[in-house]
């Protein structure tokens, strides 16, 4: 099957480009003839991966790749106005190819910001879009809802969550790498982390006096060799945490899919397409459940700053990592993967 996918693949990784590496990973190793356009501002250089430099840069990759494709899959949070419009301008070309057009709509804030598209012209053009596309893939019932209020056609829309393929094989480098948490009974994941951020400032109040000897906390840098954060952070684990920190760059994908497989709790900034966006006041909470060889989010917590918020929620989250197992919720083995593969050739 001949697949162009887009959507951000480039570092720093987190869910949403470790999501399209293991479906384009997963695509590949079953002889599919797989294309990306990279939309992140980040580029990125890999082998059958180009970079959309801008709208028009990404229109005519678009014409050049989607020619001859059986499918089009596009990849994104998608409420950001540029965003919104490379999935349009995605859906249309795909249509006048006769390719079949997939829209994946990570969930993050699409649920609110879906519903505040100007009624003049914006809800119109959602509802276009949504008449054209094949089908609709959601992360989670809230983004669905959404999108339903655009195109009441329920048929087109499926609830797939996000998901990560677990690494079969791991090397010594990456095992040490990650020794320090290895027997920990709980591990909580504060990714892409920025300084100054509220992230960060909740990642500060989390080491200086909630989490329990047993609990391992992992930090993803934002940027490459950021030693301003690494000593700010270092600092506030003192003596107590410092034996249970672990720091990764943000291009190692690798190391950044054991740490979600291993991560009772992970917290990060908001993004779209690889953009940051409202670091100073908002960042979003996930809780991950495994099903056979995947890490998946069935739901997520969004969270904006009204006032000086970081030690509630350091003890809001240190709460959630202490629940006993089997107070948790029970995932049945679904294949995500192989759901998607159906969308493809029904």
């Amino acid at each position: 099957m001949r697949i162009l996918l887009i959507g951000n693949f480039s570092p720093p990784y987190e869910d949403e480009g470790l999501h399209n590496l293991s479906l384009l990973k997963k695509l590949g190793e079953e002889g599919n003839d797989c294309r990306v356009i990279n939309i992140s501002k980040k580029p990125i250089k890999a082998d059958g991966i180009t970079n959309a430099e801008s709208y028009f840069d990404f229109v005519f990759k678009l014409v050049k790749y989607g020619w001859k494709k059986d499918v089009i899959h596009y990849l994104t949070k998608s409420y950001t106005r540029l965003s919104l419009l490379k999935f349009m301008t995605s859906v249309l070309i795909g249509r006048i190819f006769l390719a079949k057009t997939v829209v994946t709509l990570h969930s993050e804030m699409f649920s609110i910001f879906g519903q505040s598209r100007s009624h003049t012209g914006g809800t119109q053009s959602m509802h276009a879009v949504f008449y054209l596309v094949h089908k609709v893939i959601c992360g989670d019932r809230h983004t669905c809802d959404s999108a339903l209020q655009y195109y009441k056609k329920s048929d087109k829309f499926e609830i797939i969550p996000l998901f990560i393929s677990v690494p079969e094989e791991t090397g010594d480098n990456e095992r040490f790498s990650l020794k320090k948490i290895q027997d920990k009974n709980r591990v909580i994941l504060f990714s892409n982390v920025e300084y100054p951020s509220l992230l960060f400032e909740v990642l500060k109040s989390m080491l200086a006096g909630y989490p329990a000897p047993e609990t391992g906390i992992v930090v993803s840098l934002s940027v490459k060799s950021t030693d301003k954060l690494r000593r700010a952070t270092e600092e506030a684990a003192g003596s107590r945490m410092a034996d249970n920190l672990v720091f990764i760059e943000p291009d190692d994908m690798l190391l950044m899919s054991m740490a979600y497989e291993r991560a009772d709790l992970v917290l990060r900034t908001m993004s779209c397409d690889g953009e940051t966006l409202y670091k100073d006041f908002a960042f979003i909470v996930r809780k991950p459940e495994h099903s056979q060889n995947y890490v998946y989010f069935p739901t997520s917590l969004l969270l904006i700053k009204e006032g000086d918020v970081s030690d509630l929620c350091a003890y809001i989250f240190n709460n959630l990592l202490t629940q006993r197992d089997d107070e948790l919720s029970r995932s049945k083995p679904i294949d995500f993967y192989k759901r998607i593969k159906d969308i493809y050739s029904s």
